[in-house]
């Protein structure tokens, strides 16, 4: 696990809300990619400037052709030529780059996922993720497999373009602090309520304000109170927390192809990305599905 440290947005609007958004299980290189809706969200971003993201994993199939449980070569893009097979990791991480290079300077870090961690621990290539996050920007947006980092927005006048800030760019000013807690996911649930269970577990593990979980393919949100009191003990406090399961652009199933969802029978996918929106004036927190 890592403890990656502190994130600065700068900003003055009292009265609009930021998106935070989590791009998971985008499983680039398979036809059951719904690369329209990824390229859809990536601009989204880009044009909101209280937009902000996270990756969450899986950007890539990372599926070699001596995979032989997995691999399928009527699922694999047109554009991803024989060559190419030789030096998958490296394809599919400068396409990764690419995709998501529009957005590169409104990210506030990237977890790995299990699809990339197993074929770098396959192939012993472990630098693929460290190489996306440096041609994203910097080797600081690792956050591997999981990690605490926490948002700070500090509300200052002449920035009615919010800014992100890698270090504590003032002193003083308002601020409100927002703890992130970041994991892939885990777990083979297929069921709403067993995916559900599984985030409610990461929410009681660990302690955070916003916690982003993906792996299982699906969209949901869930809200835990803790009572508490205050440090004189004579009245009571309540905390809230916010948890979301991240969604993914991977099709289940989908026209003219055999999907490894499709063979186990699993639940159709609903595609897209979560987005934990943020008052920070008001200390407001809701998820958008």
């Amino acid at each position: 696990m890592h403890v990656t440290g502190k994130r600065y947005i700068v900003y003055t609007s009292t009265t609009k809300d930021f998106k935070i958004w989590n791009l998971a299980d985008i499983h680039l290189n398979s036809k059951a990619c719904a690369i329209n809706k990824v390229k859809r969200d990536i601009q989204r971003i880009k044009d909101d400037p209280y937009s902000f993201w996270v990756g969450g994993g899986d950007y890539a199939e990372y599926i070699s052709h001596s995979d032989q449980r997995r691999f399928e070569p009527d699922n694999v893009t047109d554009d991803l030529k024989v060559s190419d097979l030789g030096k998958l990791g490296s394809v599919s991480m400068n396409k990764v780059a690419e995709l998501l290079k529009p957005i590169a300077h409104k990210s506030l870090g990237l977890c790995v996922g299990n699809h990339e961690t197993a074929y770098m621990k396959r192939y012993e290539q472990y630098n693929l993720h460290e190489e996306l996050c440096k041609k994203l920007g910097s080797s600081k947006l690792n956050m591997a497999y999981s990690s605490f980092f926490d948002v700070v927005f500090i509300r200052k006048t002449g920035y009615n373009k919010p800014k992100l800030f890698w270090s504590n760019p003032f002193t003083g000013c308002d601020r409100q602090k927002f703890r992130f807690f970041i994991h892939h996911g885990a777990g083979g649930s297929v069921t709403p309520g067993g995916k559900l269970n599984k985030l409610i577990q990461f929410m009681e593990y660990f302690e955070a304000d916003v916690y982003m979980i993906a792996h299982v393919h699906g969209l949901s949100a869930q809200r835990l109170v803790k009572i508490g009191a205050n440090d004189m003990c004579n009245k009571l406090t309540e905390k809230e927390r916010i948890g979301v399961i991240t969604g993914c652009y991977l099709k289940t199933y989908s026209q003219g192809i055999t999907t490894y969802g499709e063979i186990k029978g699993y639940r159709p996918s609903k595609l897209g990305a979560v987005s934990i929106i943020i008052n920070p004036f008001k200390r407001e927190m809701n998820a958008k599905i």
